[in-house]
């Protein structure tokens, strides 16, 4: 069977549509298809399982693949040799798929049912309105994953096929849903994009009315690779696209439908309203800070007169909520304070029962620590308890609001004392630069940020950068950027950019305090970035061990004194959690934290070798590690 899957011409509701038919060797009757469990393992004979791989068998049970038929007989054995690190032995001594899956007719609609499924071939739940079940291995699946032939003539592309492929691990987004791809993908060699299976046989709507969008039906053109959308402003080859020759309009099919009126309050605190073009100037968008084209639509705020937003940019999943606010009267956001001022220079914070007192740091101790960071108070001003206790706040901890909307989430975050997650009490891992922390937390639901991420806001100034930086870059970017001081190209750790040159930073590096203080030295150590090719060294005033320039993640130095000292050595490997006289919960398992001070340093369990260095350390039964990641590595 040659498995090219065909669309034809077809009314639905009474309106004209691109509808998949099938493959074009489709037999008479009521076609029967293979589990996609067992196709897949047939494909894993000749690929490992961690290969990018485009399928070459058919989906059909009556499949003339010869693997397929020795499997279907129970004839076929797996090679004992086989070499696959990825291949687990008991996958071949599981029961083999070898009847047809069958339809769920009960729960076919045209709605997708976003609860109690998760596709067996694509690991998808959010898509999908017709299933198939394996009656031997009991996985649901979606008809499209079911049916998927092994290549289609997609209308939106006519000049070249998309391909059905293998992805072992997370690909990329689908152009059309922009859900994550994992596993069944359709993939298309020419222009290098993407599609779930679902988007891909989708039916496709020959002409579109759509009043609020143009006044007169838009119509399919398939040949759009050189058009300009006139609602995003972007030319995408691999968008379905729309025209109306009486305005000379272009559209995207995904632009047709957005919302007029939303609101991007991690980026902008005033509502936004799609215009067709922008006044003359030259703006920037205020997410991406790319410059806007004057003659295509965007967002703009009615309030502020020089902001606007990209389309695309705007409408990000990261960026917008979902929600269309056209016709939705607008209520004032409420502002609680953090603290009641009593008299100048004394206040009564939320946290703490009693007043404190604004001072001047004048003297540097090194056992004085901000209650909400877990830094000590190197310089500047901060607030004390009045009462004698130790609660002590930098002044700009002290003046956090209370809830915040941040550039890093959709939702607002609130303030509170201390975090717990699943398997934390009494401390939390920030989602932001991913260090622990006991120190001050805001959060929504599972979502934490510490207090040195969640106060980094846009422009964001570094001493270690002459331009600005920007939380400007879309998730892939993000997710390829690397870092400029640590070297490091963590998927999941959030990064600030510089619009004007290359330059990224993440937060761990860019929440690192510029200026700190060691205790043996009367002068400010400023932090250095590593130098790329440098061969010069130095000693460590802690370790006593070598720091090379050329090291990816910086030092801190004084200048006067010729001190450098490892980041680590001067601020800990958790710096967020150096308050002696804690007790943290984790796993069930309780940890004393405590200081370092007795005359001969503990050795670490997980490295006996060494003593531990830092102001604290962690104990945990008879058992005494350097830092709680020490535990944990």
């Amino acid at each position: 069977m040659s498995s090219v899957g065909v669309f034809r011409e077809e009314e639905i509701d009474g309106n004209p549509f691109h509808k998949y038919f099938g493959d074009l060797d489709l037999p008479p009757l009521q076609p029967l298809f293979l589990c996609p469990s067992l196709r897949l393992i047939v494909q894993k004979e000749n690929y490992t399982f961690s290969d990018f791989f485009a399928y070459k068998i058919s989906p059909h049970f009556h499949n003339t693949d010869q693997q397929v038929q020795q499997q279907l007989l129970g004839s076929y054995r797996h090679d004992s040799n086989c070499d696959d690190s990825d291949c687990d032995d008991s996958d071949h001594d599981k029961e083999i798929c070898k009847l047809p899956v069958v339809p769920i007719f009960w729960c076919n609609s045209k709605e997708p049912d976003h609860h109690q499924f998760s596709c067996g071939a694509c690991i998808d739940s959010m898509l999908g309105t017709d299933y198939y079940l394996c009656p031997t291995c009991n996985k649901m699946f979606h008809k499209e994953c079911v049916e998927s032939p092994l290549e289609i003539k997609h209308p939106s592309y006519p000049l070249f096929s998309l391909q059905l492929y293998h992805s072992p691990t997370l690909l990329d987004f689908c152009i059309c849903c922009k859900l994550v791809l994992y596993f069944t993908v359709y993939h298309c060699p020419t222009y290098n994009f993407n599609m779930h299976p679902v988007c891909a046989l989708k039916p496709i709507p020959i002409v579109i009315d759509h009043p609020k969008s143009h006044p007169h039906p838009l119509t399919l053109f398939p040949k759009q690779a050189s058009l300009l959308c006139d609602v995003c402003g972007l030319t995408e080859k691999s968008f379905p696209t729309y025209v109306c020759a009486r305005c000379v309009f272009v559209v995207h099919q995904c632009c047709i439908y957005i919302p007029h009126v939303i609101k991007i309050p991690s980026r902008h605190q005033h509502r936004i309203s799609f215009i067709p073009s922008l006044p003359s100037g030259k703006w920037s968008c205020g997410v991406c800070r790319k410059k806007v084209d004057n003659s295509c639509g965007a967002y703009s705020c009615c309030k502020c007169s020089h902001y606007f937003v990209h389309t695309r940019c705007a409408l990000r999943s990261d960026i917008w909520d979902g929600v269309d606010l056209e016709g939705v009267p607008e209520e004032p956001d409420i502002i609680v304070e953090p603290f009641e001022t009593i008299a100048d220079g004394i206040i009564l914070h939320f946290t703490h029962s009693h007043h404190l007192k604004l001072e001047i740091s004048r003297v540097y101790n090194d056992d004085k620590f901000c209650q909400a960071c877990i830094l000590p108070i190197y310089e500047g001003n901060y607030y004390s308890c009045m009462d004698r206790c130790d609660f002590v706040f930098h002044e700009a901890c002290a003046h956090a609001p209370r809830k915040i909307h941040h550039a890093l989430h959709l939702h607002p975050l609130t303030l509170k004392i201390s975090g717990e997650q699943k398997s934390y009490k009494d401390f939390f891992k920030c989602y932001a630069c991913f260090r622990y922390s006991y120190g001050f937390v805001y959060e929504i639901g599972d979502y934490r940020l510490d207090i040195r991420c969640a106060l980094v806001s846009e422009p964001f100034e570094y001493k270690g950068h002459e331009h600005p930086l920007f939380l400007a870059l879309d998730q892939e970017q993000e997710w390829k950027a690397t870092c400029q001081i640590c070297q490091e190209q963590q998927k999941f750790h959030r990064k600030l950019n510089c619009i004007e040159c290359e330059y990224v930073i993440c937060f761990k590096c860019a929440t690192l305090p510029y200026r700190a203080r060691y205790k043996h030295d009367k002068h400010f150590l400023t932090f250095q970035k590593g130098k790329e090719g440098s061969d010069q060294l130095d000693w460590c005033e802690v370790c006593e061990r070598k720091i090379v320039y050329s090291n990816k993640d910086g030092f801190y130095e004084c200048h006067d004194c010729c001190i450098t000292l490892h980041v680590h050595c001067l601020l800990g490997r958790e710096p967020y959690m150096q308050k002696p006289g804690q007790t943290i919960m984790s796993s069930g398992w309780e940890y004393h934290i405590l200081p370092n001070n007795t005359q001969s340093r503990p050795f670490c369990y997980n490295h006996d070798e060494d003593r531990c260095p830092h102001k604290v350390v962690f104990k945990w039964k008879d058992v005494t590690f350097c830092s709680y990641r020490c535990d944990q590595d």
